[in-house]
């Protein structure tokens, strides 16, 4: 019976069997272990990194990987790239005018590439980036809540004919995910943004309110109406006050504070 065993371990080290397909189950406890790590970085730029990362683990044929980001009808931008040839490539797009990367955008959501060195589509992409390890690309827009701006989750093999049916599903899946994790990153830096311009403005009042025994509504004012007549954004004029401890001239209060309040002759600079 010992002997058996033995027989049955050995003939079962050497000749694994096939690992079972996952099950529905499988696939969703994975894809909520994945939503939750793109989900831990609280920083725009982070998450960036965290996509393009974990973009690789999850889609095992890519070897490569970039996400391509455009405002409006501005030039496509490299936001971030695991290496020097997706960056690469992702520039290029940029240069020729022309690939992939562009028309995801005008499509269905995604544009899948054989092999580029055979692809007719896009001659300039494909003669410029000739000398690069790149083969096939998967290139999938990212549906972010911002509508002024694009973006696309983009990933490359070395191999020609390396993406299956089941890795543009995967790939269409994890684009998804990404996109809601970089929208809520986005909305905390932005939140974040405002909460610290609303922190400077109030102490750029308060040295207002001090210097010149202004209320707050009348700090508040001072500041706007010294922001438009020097064409300065208000958050960037209290930002120049704050670090340099330095108030406007008595003139410029003077004739801000004339055209604000009709306020002659503030308190003179101590």
């Amino acid at each position: 019976m010992g002997l058996q065993l033995m027989a049955d371990a050995y003939t079962f080290e050497c000749h694994p069997r096939t690992p079972a397909p996952m099950t529905r189950l499988e696939h969703a406890a994975e894809f909520a272990r994945l939503a939750e790590q793109l989900h831990s970085e609280p920083q725009e730029e982070r998450t960036l990194g965290r996509i393009v990362s974990l973009a690789l683990q999850t889609v095992e044929s890519a070897d490569s990987c970039s996400v391509t980001v455009s405002r409006g009808k501005g030039k496509l931008t490299v936001a971030a790239a695991t290496d020097e040839v997706a960056g690469r490539i992702a520039a290029l797009h940029q240069q020729v005018g022309e690939g992939p990367y562009l028309d995801v955008f005008s499509t269905f959501g995604m544009v899948s590439v054989d092999d580029l060195t055979l692809d007719a589509r896009w001659p300039l992409l494909t003669r410029a980036a000739a000398d690069l390890d790149a083969r096939s690309l998967l290139s999938i827009r990212l549906d972010l809540s911002d509508p002024a701006l694009t973006a696309s989750l983009n990933l490359l093999a070395d191999l020609p004919y390396a993406f299956d049916t089941n890795d543009l599903a995967i790939a269409g899946i994890f684009a998804r995910h990404a996109a809601s994790a970089l929208d809520v990153a986005r909305q905390g830096d932005s939140l974040r943004a405002a909460a610290r311009s609303r922190q400077i403005i109030g102490v750029a009042e308060g040295m207002l309110m001090q210097r010149f025994g202004l209320t707050l509504d009348q700090a508040f004012e001072l500041l706007r109406r010294y922001s438009q007549t020097h064409n300065i954004k208000l958050r960037v004029l209290a930002e120049r006050l704050v670090e340099s401890g330095q108030v406007p001239a008595v003139g410029d209060v003077a004739d801000n504070l004339q055209r604000a309040f009709g306020l002659e002759n503030p308190p003179p600079e101590s």
